[in-house]
């Protein structure tokens, strides 16, 4: 048997994340006309803008060649 001529590396592992863990001991159902308000807005951070056709490159759907099996 060879014995190493160095100590072998130690790597530090992440903690394994918990998954929550929801129970519901009586399953109930939502009342009737109580819904969950949801407040905000989304923006776009970047605006749309035109580009010069000489960098856009044009292309079409794939089509599998007569005979191809799916």
């Amino acid at each position: 048997m060879k014995l190493a001529a160095f100590p072998l590396n130690v790597t530090a592992v992440a903690p394994v994340k918990l998954v929550p863990l929801i129970v519901t001991l009586v399953p109930t159902r939502p009342f009737v006309g109580v819904k969950l308000v949801i407040v905000g807005t989304t923006a776009k951070l970047l605006p749309l803008v035109a580009v010069p056709p000489d960098v856009v490159t044009v292309i079409g759907p794939v089509v599998a060649p007569a005979g191809t099996v799916v």
